[in-house]
């Protein structure tokens, strides 16, 4: 999966499912996508968190090479929000303090950011699984055939993947002439206590983190 900002629960119960997580990061960036911005609630509505960038080889950066745009970036900014959003959570303080250091601390890079990120709520939660960097693969190819070749370089059995990714998947034929099986993760988001009146699903899961605590929020992502 491509190292996304504060990611949802499923993100994370995919991880979970898995003995090793690959971070797609040698893919072409998508702008004003999932892996510089994300959900919260703010006084019971979705607001976005985005992250500024700069790209330096413009629309063709992988994501690997995206920058912070430090200039625009303030993550005393981002806490402030955070602690204005849920600052009524029994949970919120705690939760902000899981992200906070990161935050502040951020690398030049954005994938660095969501990769640190990502690894420190699951030792939160504690899902401990290998991490894996696919820039650090000599895979080949694109798409499907990229995956395949990761697969193989890894030595896998089964690959994991998102709903989303069956429509090109079940069209690609070289998993299984390869002997290695393609399972579909099927996450159903489940509904927890929130501020908001109408549960609003598919936030990042700091909102789960702050209403319901990191050990709530653990058995939410292993349970499905």
């Amino acid at each position: 999966m491509q190292p996304t900002f504060l990611p949802w629960l499923g993100y994370f119960s995919l991880i979970n499912s898995v003995d090793r997580f690959v971070f797609l990061d040698n893919v072409q960036f998508e702008a004003r996508s999932w892996q510089q911005r994300n959900r919260i609630l703010v006084n019971c509505m979705t607001h976005w968190l985005t992250v500024p960038v700069t790209l330096p080889s413009g629309r063709e950066t992988k994501i690997k090479d995206v920058v912070i745009n430090q200039e625009h970036f303030s993550p005393l900014k981002f806490k402030q929000t955070l602690v204005h959003a849920y600052s009524k959570s029994k949970w919120g303080g705690a939760a902000i303090n899981i992200v906070s250091p990161i935050l502040e601390s951020s690398s030049q890079l954005l994938s660095t950011m969501n990769k640190e990120l990502i690894i420190n709520i699951c030792n939160e939660l504690g899902i401990k699984k290998e991490f894996i960097l696919a820039s650090d693969l000599e895979a080949k190819g694109e798409k499907a055939s990229l995956l395949l070749d990761m697969c193989k370089l890894l030595g896998a059995t089964t690959y994991i993947s998102p709903v989303g990714s069956r429509a090109y998947l079940d069209e690609f034929s070289g998993f299984a002439e390869s002997g290695i099986q393609v399972e579909y993760q099927s996450y159903q988001h489940p509904v927890y206590p929130q501020l908001s009146v109408d549960f609003i699903s598919h936030l990042s899961i700091i909102d789960a983190m702050c209403n319901i605590g990191t050990e709530a929020t653990a058995h939410l992502v292993k349970s499905d």
